[in-house]
């Protein structure tokens, strides 16, 4: 059973998503934009860029791939005046683990709680 949560609670939650989502958004643009730009040929490749991705979590994924490390740094940074560290790699593992999903269906929960077919037909 879930506590339901106050008004003030509801609207901070609803705004972080929101966020979020705008985010995610950008990091889209950006990745088309740059594959835009990498239409010119003397230019390097592009690379993939993901819609569910913020832009923390791909700066973090261009670091431990040794992409680039300097938009990592800059976000952190700027995160870190908020009193945040290690932004992106945070960012990064809360994607990976599925935190940004609602709870009932984050991994293996979903699953777990319908065993007999994942796609019920109604």
């Amino acid at each position: 059973m879930t506590v339901p949560l106050s008004r003030t609670k509801v609207l901070a939650h609803n705004a972080k998503q929101l966020l979020i989502a705008l985010d995610q958004t950008g990091n889209a643009v950006l990745g088309l934009l740059v594959a835009l730009v990498a239409l010119c040929p003397r230019l390097g490749q592009a690379g993939l860029w993901w819609a569910d991705e913020t832009i923390s979590a791909h700066c973090w994924r261009w670091h431990i791939n040794g992409v680039r490390s300097w938009p990592c740094r800059v976000v952190d940074s700027l995160a870190l005046l908020f009193g945040d560290k290690n932004h992106c790699e945070e960012s990064f593992w809360s994607e990976f683990e599925g935190r940004q999903l609602p709870p009932d269906l984050r991994k293996g929960v979903f699953l777990a709680q319908n065993a007999q077919s994942p796609r019920k037909k109604i």
